[in-house]
């Protein structure tokens, strides 16, 4: 995975800064007038991940930093796929898929109240977290220049959360406890895009919502801003910041709890459009 997202990389840069930006025909980016466009890529995030399991007694577990008592990567590659389809003359649909999964085996600092059980400190333990994401948008434009593109909407997002923790064999034979969480969280959200050139196009996106609904009471963010430089007539290059947050109480039969999610960082992707 890393050797590849490295030589994607190394091919990125090369064809960004190698290649002259001679070859859009319009006056603006054809992001702003084509039907179709994909972005296909990686991310580099920052993650961070706080839990809190509660036994099936009632009251709270104290909450702890799942990422530091593990110590869990904090940067990864990500793979992460954006795709926008536009219909009628304002209106646009824009999907974004990404996922994660961490393993890691640890000895622990602290005592971990998971459930009706508490791991010990100094116990020897696996454990690992699944994080995916699929976004849906249904958008309106407000604006009829046809360097600008900006606009509001409402979306969805389908999330999957799930995390496990197992002491160690030899001592406790392996016994799996584990934790997990999915549905949809509706979101309002809005854009605004720029075409400054015909090779060049810079502007963000911004979702947001506060709900409670299905296995999930809290809020989400998810934003993104950056650049995309027009190659060829169907292809180029771009590279964005994203944050994505996630702070909810989960009710659900396998898990009773809190998760406090959140991803951070640069991504760089290759883009098509028809």
């Amino acid at each position: 995975m890393h050797r590849f997202s490295n030589a994607f990389f190394a091919f990125s840069c090369f064809a960004f800064f190698g290649i002259p930006g001679a070859f859009a025909e319009s006056e603006v980016h054809p992001f702003l007038t084509s039907k179709f466009t994909i972005q296909a890529g990686y991310y580099y995030p920052t993650q961070n991940v706080r839990l809190r399991v509660d036994g099936s007694l009632g009251g709270e577990n104290n909450e702890f930093d799942f990422d530091e008592q593990i110590n869990l990567p904090q940067k990864d590659d990500v793979f992460t796929l954006e795709m926008t389809w536009r219909f009628g003359k304002k209106w646009s649909l824009r999907m974004q898929y990404f996922k994660e999964n961490r393993r890691r085996s640890a000895v622990l600092d602290t005592d971990i109240e998971w459930g009706d059980t508490v791991i010990q400190a100094g116990s020897s333990v696996f454990a690992g977290s699944n994080f995916k994401l699929a976004r849906a948008f249904f958008g309106r434009e407000f604006d009829s220049n046809p360097k600008y593109d900006y606009g509001l909407g409402l979306g969805v997002h389908q999330i999957e959360i799930d995390a496990f923790i197992r002491e160690d064999i030899i001592i406790n034979f392996g016994e799996v406890s584990s934790v997990s969480a999915t549905g949809p969280l509706p979101n309002i959200g809005g854009w605004y895009y720029y075409s400054p050139a015909a090779d060049w196009y810079l502007g963000g996106r911004l979702d947001w919502f506060q709900v409670s609904i299905g296995d999930y009471a809290g809020g989400l963010v998810n934003f993104s801003a950056g650049a995309n430089y027009q190659l060829f007539e169907h292809f180029g290059f771009g590279l964005n910041y994203q944050v994505f947050s996630l702070n909810a109480d989960i009710k659900n039969p396998n898990w009773r709890g809190r998760v406090e999610l959140e991803f951070r960082g640069f991504s760089i992707n290759l883009s098509g459009n028809w």
